[in-house]
């Protein structure tokens, strides 16, 4: 089976996957109630950081995807 992603570059492919990532994450934990953006989403996922002002509870969800 050939991915339709093959032929591209390797830093688009990871910017690509990243972006898939942050926003099946995003999608998944808002089903569950979760309150944060898809940016803060991102910023936890890349930074391993919790966003400020954001409780601890809604970060910690991220990790259990």
């Amino acid at each position: 089976m050939n991915p339709f992603y093959a032929k591209l570059d390797a830093d688009i492919k990871a910017t690509l996957l990243a972006q898939i990532r942050n926003l099946w994450t995003h999608t998944s934990t808002a089903i569950e109630g979760n309150s944060l953006t898809l940016g803060d989403t991102a910023f936890v996922l890349e930074e391993g950081l919790t966003v400020a002002g954001k409780p601890l509870r809604p970060s910690g969800n991220l990790w259990s995807c």
